[in-house]
Order: structure tokens, then C-alpha cells, then sequence
């Protein structure tokens, strides 16, 4: 789908730009792509079908490649941090021409350099953004180990910041746990009993709740947690050691900490859009994600 919807994109913007520099053509329908014996198929009815058909979805990856690209000068990533990239990236692969690298691309529906790039480009800005190189060293692989392969948790789940800010205060001044989860929380799965959720192990729950969990020492109380469920206050009560050593779930620790990565570069992109003015002015088209 990515790779139809660049080709879909090049070819767009092409038409665009040859309707935009022959108006005389384009008034009267435009000039003629294709004749056939049933009628002509001129440049503008080919536009609008392109436009009618994916026009919204190009546009809307328009918008957050330039989003993209702003924010990248904003925070001094250049071409050459790019290009500096992709030697990496090469040297990373083993290839020895750009034959062999071009076939990579294809091989990965990366339709040439210029996508390549653009990617990049979203992948250095939201890592700078949430303060991840990519990179997750030796010490926080055991930190993560340490920490054990199963907590048992409890909490508190309300739909708004002051609310969980509030409940967060009552338990500070020594209100019983148990009592405001049957009372406050919204989880209609542990609410009732006491917001106990049992032992899990990582994975089971969304990536911030899954973080402050494993964090949090047995008896101790986070602040609270948003998610896209709402904003939870979580208490650990009980923890389990890896039976595995090490080295054996050393994957599956690095795995579990890019999870959490990748969902707060998630969230960072949609805070970014988010502060982004759009305004639309083409009344064929909508972009609701933005601004809200």
C-alpha cells in the first residue's frame, strides 16, 4: 500500500503542477491523456479521479512530511546528519554498490532515496524528541532484568487528570487503596476488587502503564500514568525474579524497552501534529487529525 501510495503521490503532484501552469488548457478541460474510440480522457478528469480517489490520504502525508521536515530544522538536523545515516545504514547492510542498495530499497517497498530520506527524517526527529538514540546499553538491560518477569500491580483508573490527581493526594494522606478503586476507578474488570490486576508479565498491558509498573518498588505508589485509557495510579504489591538467566531473555528485555520507545515517539508525533496549525484550504478536503 506505501508503494502505491508514492506512486500515487508522484504522479499527483505532477498533474497538479501541469494544470497549474497551463490555465487556458485546464479551463477548457485540459489537455487529452488518452483517446479511445468511446471519448478522451483529458488531464483534468484524471486529476479529479486521483484527487476523488486518494487525494486526502496524500495530502494528510503531505502535511506531516513537511511537519516533519520543519521540526527537523528546528532542532538542527541537517542533510548531512541524513547522509550520515544512510552510510551507516549501508555499511550496517554489507552492500558494495548502490545496485545492491537500490534492490534493498525495493526489496523493503522504500521507493528510492528521497522516501528513504523522508523516513529518516521522521526517525531522528522523534528520537530526539523522546530523548532515544536507538541504542539500549548493558546497564539498562539488567536494570530491566533486576526488576523482575512478573509484578503484581493494582490500580486506580479515572478518565481525567484532576480527578487521578485527586485520588493521588487522598492516598498520600493514608486513604485506603482498595476502598477509592471500588469507589473511583472505571475499570470495570478491577475496579471492584480493590483494582487488583494479579501478576503480568511484560507485554500484557499498554507500553506507559507497563513501564511505571516495573519501575515501582512493592508497596509504592505512581503518580499518575496516561495512557489511552485514561490516567491510572498504579501500586505494585508483589514481584517475581526471572527463572531464565540473563543472557537467555536479554532479547526479550531489549525487545520490551524499544516497545516503550516506539509508543512515546508515537505519542510525541501526535503531540507535534498536534500544535501544528492546519488550515485546509481546498473545501474537497478534511484533515480532522490535526488541531484537535
Amino acid at each position: 500500500m506505501k508503494k502505491i501510495m508514492l506512486i500515487i503521490l508522484t504522479t499527483l503532484f505532477l498533474l497538479i503542477a501541469a494544470c497549474a501552469n497551463n490555465t487556458e488548457n485546464t479551463q477548457n478541460d485540459g489537455d487529452i491523456v488518452v483517446e479511445t474510440s468511446a471519448g478522451d480522457i483529458t488531464e483534468s478528469e484524471f486529476v479529479q479521479s486521483l484527487k476523488d480517489q486518494y487525494g486526502e490520504r496524500v495530502l494528510a502525508e503531505l502535511v506531516e512530511v513537511k511537519i516533519m521536515k520543519n521540526e527537523a530544522s528546528e532542532l538542527g538536523i541537517s542533510e548531512e546528519d541524513i547522509d550520515a545515516e544512510i552510510e551507516e545504514l549501508k555499511e550496517t547492510l554489507g552492500v558494495s554498490n548502490d545496485e545492491e542498495f537500490d534492490m534493498f530499497l525495493q526489496m523493503q517497498q522504500i521507493q528510492g532515496e528521497q522516501e528513504l530520506r523522508n523516513r529518516l527524517i521522521v526517525q531522528l526527529v522523534l528520537q530526539e524528541l523522546v530523548g532515544f538514540d536507538g541504542e539500549v546499553s548493558e546497564e539498562q538491560l539488567q536494570e530491566e532484568y533486576d526488576r523482575g518477569e512478573e509484578v503484581q500491580a493494582r490500580h486506580i483508573l479515572v478518565a481525567d487528570e484532576e480527578t487521578a490527581l485527586d485520588i493521588y493526594a487522598q492516598l498520600q494522606d493514608g486513604e485506603d487503596f482498595e476502598v477509592l478503586a471500588e469507589n473511583h476507578s472505571t475499570d470495570p474488570g478491577s475496579g471492584q476488587a480493590g483494582g487488583d490486576l494479579g501478576f503480568f508479565s511484560r507485554g500484557s498491558m499498554v507500553p506507559p502503564f507497563e513501564e511505571a509498573a516495573f519501575s515501582l518498588e512493592i508497596g509504592e505508589i505512581s503518580e499518575p500514568v496516561r495512557s489511552q485509557h485514561g490516567y491510572h495510579i498504579i501500586e505494585v504489591t508483589d514481584r517475581n525474579a526471572f527463572e531464565d538467566d540473563f543472557e537467555e531473555v536479554r532479547d526479550q528485555l531489549r525487545g520490551a524497552i524499544h516497545d516503550r520507545m516506539y509508543y512515546r515517539m508515537g505519542e510525541a508525533q501526535q503531540e507535534l501534529f498536534k500544535n501544528v496549525e492546519v488550515n485546509v484550504l481546498d473545501e474537497q478536503f478534511s484533515l480532522p487529525v490535526y488541531n484537535q
